[in-house]
């Protein structure tokens, strides 16, 4: 039986719902966890001296599964790993962590033959919000005028050129301060809180982007070569804040919609998909008061199940046809 190696974490229910819907496939799942991988595997691979394999040997003792033939490997959502509790010594620690992860990341070399739904490398490059702007401009794809800088004049530049803007930062998500969490969302900027920050500029990339009048906004999900398009609407809740960023919230007090846009503009986010070599891909796109679509950010990891939830559609079945597609075919 063709495998499916499955790179996440334990409370990962996107890998849950899948696996379930694999239990009458040809495809046999299995589950790579993060958090469980050093204490709960044993492995063992070996190549001879002219690179040709000998040994190939991967275990989890927490499924009783092992390797034996990956056809398909899915990158999900790996998060920690935890050494053995014997392991005390903070850099004796830092070092099973890193040689691990080093293991997990050589996934290509191990598994030479694995088609991937997203190859772990090819997630990087687009996983940065800059290396999408180019890929946008060569497929005519209009974005929001955007701004990266540490320099005070070049944004007090940009804001008086485009009045209406908003901050958001490119990879950091949150922090921890006096005990709670804390996440950075997107957030309006105006030049009077520009000067509130103008010594502290220098220190860190501030991204910011004119800000789109939304006319709608819109999820839409590339799987192989179906898509999905949901329209999230936040104009019910009259929060300022859920409007300018809908992750403030939880997702079922927003309404989504199935929803369609021209075959076109669909056409081009597979294309863009195509070049970065990726089968999956989560769109955040808007459509301005002028009725132009402008593309705001892809996720090629995103999440996507909590709009089969609301929306009714089949998006884990997709994912299940795109497994079996790449394994078989």
């Amino acid at each position: 039986m063709a495998q499916l190696l499955i790179v996440t974490s334990q409370d990962d229910i996107h890998t849950d719902v899948v696996i379930k819907e694999l239990e009458n496939s040809t495809i046999e799942p299995i589950r790579l966890n993060s958090d469980t991988l050093i204490q709960e595997s044993s492995y063992t691979f070996s190549w001879e001296q002219q690179g040709q394999p000998t040994t190939q040997n991967l275990t989890f003792k927490d499924s009783n599964r092992s390797i034996h033939d990956v056809k398909v490997i899915w990158w999900r959502k790996p998060k920690d790993y935890f050494p053995y509790s014997e392991v005390q010594d903070e850099w004796a620690k830092k070092y099973a962590i890193d040689e691990t992860k080093s293991l997990v990341q050589s996934l290509p070399g191990l598994f030479p033959n694995a088609k991937w739904i997203n190859n772990y490398y090819h997630l990087r490059l687009p996983s940065r919000r800059i290396n999408q702007i180019p890929l946008a401009k060569q497929l005519g794809i209009p974005i929001p005028a955007t701004l990266v800088t540490n320099q005070y004049e070049s944004i007090i530049s940009f804001l008086k050129q485009h009045s209406d803007c908003i901050v958001k930062p490119m990879d950091y998500s949150g922090f921890l301060h006096d005990g709670d969490q804390y996440a950075c969302y997107t957030r309006p900027i105006d030049l009077k809180t520009v000067d509130l920050l103008k010594e502290s500029i220098h220190l860190a990339p501030v991204f910011i982007q004119k800000r789109i009048i939304k006319k709608a906004e819109y999820r839409v999900t590339l799987i192989g070569k179906k898509h999905f398009v949901c329209r999230i609407e936040t104009s019910h809740l009259n929060d300022p804040e859920v409007n300018q960023d809908w992750r403030v919230t939880e997702p079922d007090k927003l309404v989504h919609t199935p929803d369609t846009l021209p075959e076109e503009y669909i056409a081009k986010l597979h294309r863009m998909l195509e070049i970065l070599g990726l089968n999956f891909g989560a769109f955040d796109i808007i459509r301005g008061d002028n009725d132009v679509l402008y593309f705001i950010e892809l996720n090629p990891n995103g999440q996507w199940y909590w709009i089969e939830i609301l929306t009714g559609m089949p998006m884990v079945k997709a994912i299940v046809e795109l497994i079996e597609d790449l394994a078989l075919n």
